[in-house]
């Protein structure tokens, strides 16, 4: 038997390596008076780095280590989301970590490696690769959600994250073993050199692949394998629950779709079945579980989890387009989620306090430009024109109506119109209550900072409302296979 060398090809990986060498010197960052700002500084250099790598590779389809990661288009743009997401989410750490004095190299350093996992699991065509960039990100994850050791409530939430999230990483590689004893390879295109005919594989296979969608639908928070989600966002830090409610979710719905392009090729029916059962679920629980909560956070996390069954809808109609709708979606979620959550961490005052909605009181009137980021964030969730919100729940509607999913659709416009109240209530509250005769800002907020970051946001997530066509080319361009 010759044994073939594969083509290692590092190029295909050199993001995540310099992902690897910026996070291995800011663990070597000693202590200092400038430590809080070099290892932000650093860590937003070596994102920014592997940002302004995308357009080098863009179109080229670059494959490495023998086929098992390849850097196509779609992953490309996916990188580039995850990358802003955790650019935004550093911008917030700088602001929020004023609680923290210690441990902020290695805060910033599993920052880092979480994005290499992410750039994992979007590139791999391989099952065990997606599996290890997979337990990479979740490994970073469940450190930086009990980041406060000296928060009760933190520590909890880490605890249940990394349990459940244990739990299905087991699912997941027991769907491995049924797709491999199917196929006798692990290859996401393994699946369409099956013999149809056959008895035992067909069985097994499908098997492999409903256990492998469970392990992933843990991993973007939907339901109803979300019961994880709102404790781990409201336990942890409020810049990582930033990060956490984002950036998962974009790599999780890429290998989703990956194995749904070439599902559609072949048997696509119980995979469709799956995904409208994770969509329905989780567009009823997140919206109706978001109009009883109290707190901010929370609240966005079951929006999060009902926003995730509307980008499910997209996957429906893969063959009819849907990778598109589902890139544009997931990148004015970014924009949203990621300001929305901003608020939240410019709003903090105490790292082991909760932020109420009732907390925001008056925000209108003392903080005027907050309070109109905050609304534009909002009614955009609600998919209100003219926002992108809107167009972005539009397209993904008009692919589920014309993939034969109208019933799904229609559950989606009932949960939209119930997602009013929960969103416009925050709005009411900043600006038809009376203004608090406190400070509703903590001392520590640096306000100009934040205006310029979350004002930009806002203004493009109205931009790509209004006038939307660059991105819908770019994602169209990017799923074409």
């Amino acid at each position: 038997m010759n044994f073939v060398i594969p083509d290692v090809n590092l190029i295909s990986l050199l993001p995540e390596i310099i992902l690897l060498i910026f996070a291995t010197i800011l663990l070597f960052v000693q202590t200092g008076s400038e430590k809080k700002r070099i290892c932000a500084l650093l860590a937003f250099i070596g994102l920014v780095i592997t940002l302004v790598m995308v357009p080098f590779y863009w179109g080229k389809g670059i494959e490495g280590f023998g086929g098992l990661v390849i850097r196509d288009n779609f992953s490309l743009m996916c990188q580039t989301m995850i990358i802003v997401a955790v650019l935004l989410a550093v911008v917030y750490s700088y602001q929020y970590l004023v609680f923290e004095d210690k441990n902020i190299g290695e805060y910033y350093a599993l920052t880092l490696t979480s994005v290499m996992g992410m750039n994992i699991m979007i590139t791999g065509t391989d099952l065990i690769v997606i599996f290890l960039g997979m337990e990479i990100l979740s490994i970073s994850l469940y450190v930086l959600v009990a980041f406060f050791k000296t928060v009760r409530e933190g520590m909890e939430a880490s605890v249940k994250y990394m349990l459940l999230g244990a739990f299905a990483s087991a699912i997941f590689l027991l769907g491995i073993s049924f797709f491999y004893g199917a196929s006798g390879k692990t290859a996401l295109n393994a699946f369409v050199m099956l013999d149809g005919t056959s008895a035992m594989a067909m069985p097994l296979f499908f098997m492999g692949l409903s256990l492998i969608l469970v392990g992933l639908g843990f991993k973007i928070a939907s339901a109803p394998f979300h019961m994880w989600a709102p404790d781990a966002y409201e336990g942890a830090p409020t810049s990582v629950a930033s990060l956490l409610s984002v950036a998962p979710k974009i790599a999780g719905l890429a290998v989703i779709f990956r194995v749904g392009i070439g599902m559609a090729k072949y048997s696509p029916e119980i995979m469709m079945t799956i995904i409208a059962f994770m969509a329905v679920t989780s567009m009823i629980v997140g919206n109706f579980a978001a109009l009883r909560q109290s707190g901010l956070v929370r609240m966005l996390a079951y929006s999060g989890i009902a926003q995730v069954g509307y980008m499910l809808i997209s996957l429906l109609g893969i063959r009819e387009g849907g990778g598109s709708a589902l890139l544009f979606y997931l990148f004015i979620y970014v924009l949203m989620n990621m300001g929305a959550f901003g608020i939240a961490v410019l709003l903090t005052k105490e790292k082991d306090k909760r932020l109420l909605i009732e907390d925001m009181k008056g925000l209108a009137g003392q903080h005027p430009i907050i309070a109109f980021t905050m609304a534009v964030f909002l009614i955009s969730m609600a998919g209100i024109p003219p926002m992108g919100g809107f167009f972005a729940k539009f397209y993904v509607f008009k692919h589920g109506i014309e993939a034969g999913y109208l019933w799904v659709v229609i559950v989606a416009i009932i949960t939209t119109v119930v997602s009013l109240y929960y969103y416009f209530r925050v709005i009411i509250v900043m600006y038809m209550t009376e203004e608090e005769e406190k400070g509703i800002l903590p001392k520590h907020a640096e306000v100009n900072l934040f205006n310029a970051v979350l004002v930009a946001v806002a203004l493009l997530i109205i931009v790509l409302g209004v006038i939307p066509g660059s991105l819908l080319e770019i994602a169209q361009h990017a799923v074409a296979f």
